[in-house]
């Protein structure tokens, strides 16, 4: 897949772009029964707005993540069913908040994990660490654990310590 793009942020626009031009490919191969091949973009302007740039500089100081571990491939096969699955569980989610993706018996684990994904992200919003909890117990995957870890360090308050030393 080529893209041509004739602007695009790099910090706020680009990693998303990136993520749903690729996902994008992933569908059209799989409902095409083909390989997924390469991806290549052409960007004409690639810049960063000002706004943006502490924050930029603070997330390339956070250290380079390895890339020794990749979100797993969609399931071959024609991928509309479990999409259409997904889509109605994001706007329950979305609308009704909690989810039970405890019956997501039926559904490749690939979709599975990304439903799961999404009701993380809504008990995040609604501070449900259990919940958070629950769902981390049902991924197929591991390669979100980090992910999920961060969102319960995130939610967890910090701890007090307290002396049992005597004052004097």
């Amino acid at each position: 897949m080529f893209t041509n793009m004739r602007s695009n942020d790099v910090f706020v626009g680009l990693p998303h772009d990136l993520f749903c031009f690729t996902m994008l490919q992933e569908l059209v191969a799989r409902s095409l029964s083909v390989e997924v091949g390469t991806y290549k973009v052409a960007i004409g302007s690639l810049h960063l707005y000002e706004g943006n740039v502490n924050a930029a500089r603070q997330f390339l100081n956070e250290g380079w993540q390895s890339t020794d571990v990749s979100m797993p491939p969609m399931p071959y096969g024609d991928p509309w069913p479990s999409i259409s699955i997904l889509l109605s569980a994001e706007s329950a989610i979305r609308t009704s908040g909690p989810f039970d993706s405890a019956s997501l018996g039926n559904i490749d684990p690939y979709w599975a994990d990304l439903i799961r994904l999404l009701q993380i992200f809504r008990s995040k919003r609604d501070k449900d660490s259990n919940r958070i909890r629950e769902e981390r117990g049902r991924m197929a995957s591991s390669v979100y654990t980090p992910f999920i870890d961060k969102v319960l360090a995130d939610l967890s308050p910090p701890t007090q310590t307290t002396s049992l030393a005597d004052p004097e």
